[in-house]
């Protein structure tokens, strides 16, 4: 027996995982702030993107983050200044600079890791791993089908192949 109709259902799949993310986010941003309270949002995300990523270029993380040029070349410029973020000349390309983390980047990124590791335990504290599981491969069948339709955006580019992260 449903208790939605199929009209509805769909969109409010989606309006479950705004909710959703819109939660996590809110965690995420509180649990930030107590590893290190300058850091932004989006300064995590870079952090994040480049500890999973070294090496990458500053126009992958242009793609990634969804951010445009100027924005992405200030915060980088200002995570070098911070000390976390390092740039080299990109043997491939000698117009772009390779990012990676510093070992003070390295150490702020571990414990950026951990941090996340316990945001999403706690929210998930009442899906056994199974469940879990589940929910993983449902989502990667939707963003499959999405990709299939061309609708996922920037798919690759924005979190990787298969992680929604």
């Amino acid at each position: 027996m449903k208790s939605r109709t199929a009209p509805h259902a769909a969109s409010e799949v989606f309006e479950a995982m705004h909710d959703l993310l819109h939660v996590y986010k809110a965690h995420m941003v509180r649990t930030m702030a107590s590893v290190h309270p300058e850091l932004t949002l989006n300064e995590v995300r870079a952090l994040m993107f480049v500890g999973r990523h070294p090496g990458a270029t500053q126009k992958e993380l242009v793609a990634h983050s969804g951010a445009d040029k100027a924005q992405v070349a200030r915060m980088v410029a200002m995570l070098q200044d911070k000390g976390w973020l390092e740039s080299a000349p990109n043997a491939d390309d000698k117009r772009s600079r390779c990012l990676s983390l510093s070992e003070q980047g390295k150490a702020l990124h571990q414990a950026l890791r951990e941090a996340r590791r316990g945001v999403a335990a706690t929210l998930l504290q009442d899906c056994d791993s199974a469940t879990q599981s589940q929910l993983l491969d449902l989502l990667a069948q939707v963003r499959s089908s999405m990709e299939a339709q061309g609708t996922a955006g920037c798919a690759e580019g924005r979190h990787g192949r298969h992680g929604l992260r």
